[in-house]
């Protein structure tokens, strides 16, 4: 049996590909490609912040599934895993999990985006979910390369942390470097008809993905005022009653308004920054 372990990265139309799969589940099962189908969400990202935890049983289950259903390939898909381009330990977990499954051929698929643009993005999207402050965030990544943010929404089966990688060259070589482990990057660039589509393509079922996702299935950035009072929201969230509410909201706001203002020179830095990164790393890894 073969697993395609697709890790994202964040940002690089993971969604529309999980949706794709999702909403083609059936075909592709016809055809030996097993996308656990999702009820809700269509990433299995239950599975994945299980493997973060150390937990295997969601993708043991998904391989038995597969075999079950007479299916040669399975593929698990949630761009929470791109965490494991730096947490060894992850990505040795799916390894020894799949190949006690009786999985004999492993792919591990990653789509990297442009750094500027990708940071742009974060910003965004970090503001949606937790506290994305663009300098904070401006300055991990310059100095490291990355970003990690721990426990972005904790409580129990909630994602443990996350990681975003900037320096696509040298982590994706330090991760490609273990015997026996084979990467295939694909470049966000290379968009049509989708982004990460030679992974399908690879699998000889593209001409199955019949049924396309609406418009809610892009997963589009949001709008500044949006992402603005998503970001309002989480910081009341933290301050925890009106009175404390009261002294601060004033505050905040000139921060959010702040950091969505800087946040396209952060980018346009950060793109500099890394573009020989991201183009040695285009060169090397992505092998079509």
């Amino acid at each position: 049996m073969r697993l395609i372990v697709h890790i994202g990265f964040h940002k690089t139309a993971s969604t529309y590909l999980q949706h794709l799969l999702n909403l083609n589940a059936d075909a592709l099962a016809a055809r030996g490609v097993w996308y656990q189908r999702q009820p809700d969400y269509p990433a299995h990202h239950a599975a994945a912040w299980a493997l973060l935890n150390g937990d295997a049983s969601h993708l043991e289950r998904m391989i038995a599934d597969a075999r079950a259903a007479g299916c040669g390939t399975a593929i698990l898909s949630s761009e929470d895993l791109e965490g494991a381009i730096f947490n060894p330990g992850v990505a040795a977990l799916i390894e020894a999990a799949a190949a006690d499954a009786g999985v004999t051929t492993l792919e591990w698929h990653a789509a990297i985006r442009e750094p500027g643009a990708y940071f742009e993005s974060m910003c965004a999207q970090l503001a949606y979910h937790t506290y994305g402050d663009s300098l904070f965030m401006f300055t991990e990544v310059m100095k490291k390369g990355m970003l990690f943010v721990p426990e972005p929404q904790p409580g129990r089966d909630a994602v443990p942390y996350w990681f975003y990688c900037f320096d696509h060259f040298a982590y994706l070589s330090g991760f490609a470097a273990v015997p026996g482990r084979a990467l295939f990057v694909h470049d966000y660039a290379d968009r049509t008809p989708y982004p990460g589509w030679r992974m399908i393509d690879r699998l000889g079922v593209m001409d199955v993905l019949t049924n396309v996702p609406n418009e809610a299935g892009h997963n589009h950035r949001l709008a500044p005022e949006q992402v603005a009072q998503f970001y309002r929201d989480r910081v009341g969230e933290a301050t925890g009653d009106a009175a404390t509410w009261g002294m601060v909201s004033e505050a905040v706001d000139q921060s959010i308004a702040a950091s969505q203002g800087t946040a396209p020179a952060y980018a346009r830095a950060v793109g500099h920054h890394y573009a020989d990164s991201y183009r040695m790393a285009v060169e090397r890894f992505c092998r079509w």
